[in-house]
């Protein structure tokens, strides 16, 4: 499987169809698949702290959510096929699982955006089959809940704790399922909770959600300088 390695991060060079079809025969293989969405915040984090760097190295797969990543890949001149949003690929997914009855656990964020997020998706997504969800203030170490889960047998469980507790969670714990796809999905909860709004449509095909996100956030300023201390990186090790 083809990979582009951008500052020590092997990320899988496939579009967001492919991904999509990879998913779906590992899933009904039962194949149990660790997935990581990453922009240049977490490469950055990663190559700062050697314990989630060795986390990812874990994983099954690493996606390039984050246009910061693809222009890094261009700049190396191993271009990755296209950015794949978390976002948007937890959505295909979950369209996916309800065509197919496959079965959904949700876990992140407060208790009360869980509960929101949790009818939102099941508006949208009247015949999917969530079995269970639960808030993201818990311990990554928290077994009761682990065993709970794994009584449910899920075939999707998508993580919102932030990176990297998230990414440690499934790691922790990955091990101990029989089946399942699991993956990191961020703050994904609060858009299906209503509580944050996603740029609009014309922002995100321009590439420009970062920038959505700077206007509607003015406090994620200082994480934002993440992107161009991460490009400045890449263009020095390329020379």
């Amino acid at each position: 499987m083809s990979t582009v390695e951008i500052q020590k991060i092997k990320f899988n060079n496939n579009s967001m169809s492919e991904f999509i079809d990879i998913f779906d025969s590992r899933i009904h293989e039962q194949e149990k698949t660790f997935v990581v969405t990453a922009n240049p915040e977490l490469v950055s984090f990663a190559n700062k702290e050697p314990k989630y760097f060795n986390t990812l190295n874990h994983a099954d797969f690493i996606l390039p959510d984050g246009i910061g990543v693809v222009i890094a890949s261009k700049i190396i001149n191993q271009p990755l096929k296209e950015r794949v949003a978390g976002f948007d690929l937890m959505g295909e997914l979950l369209k996916k699982a309800e065509n197919q009855g496959l079965k959904v656990y949700l876990l992140g964020a407060k208790e009360s955006t869980i509960e929101k997020a949790y009818l939102n998706i099941k508006t949208q997504h009247p015949k999917l089959n969530i079995v269970g969800k639960h808030h993201g203030y818990i311990d990554v170490n928290d077994e009761e809940l682990v065993q709970e889960m794994i009584r449910l047998e899920p075939d999707l469980v998508f993580v919102g704790l932030g990176f990297p507790r998230q990414e440690y969670w499934i790691e922790n714990h990955l091990g101990k399922f029989k089946k399942g796809l699991f993956m990191g999905v961020g703050g994904s909860f609060d858009v299906w909770g209503g509580e944050v709004k996603r740029a609009p449509q014309k922002w995100i095909d321009l590439n420009l959600e970062w920038l959505y996100r700077l206007i509607k956030q003015p406090t994620r300023f200082k994480r934002m300088l993440v992107l161009p201390r991460f490009i400045m990186k890449v263009l020095v090790e390329r020379k």
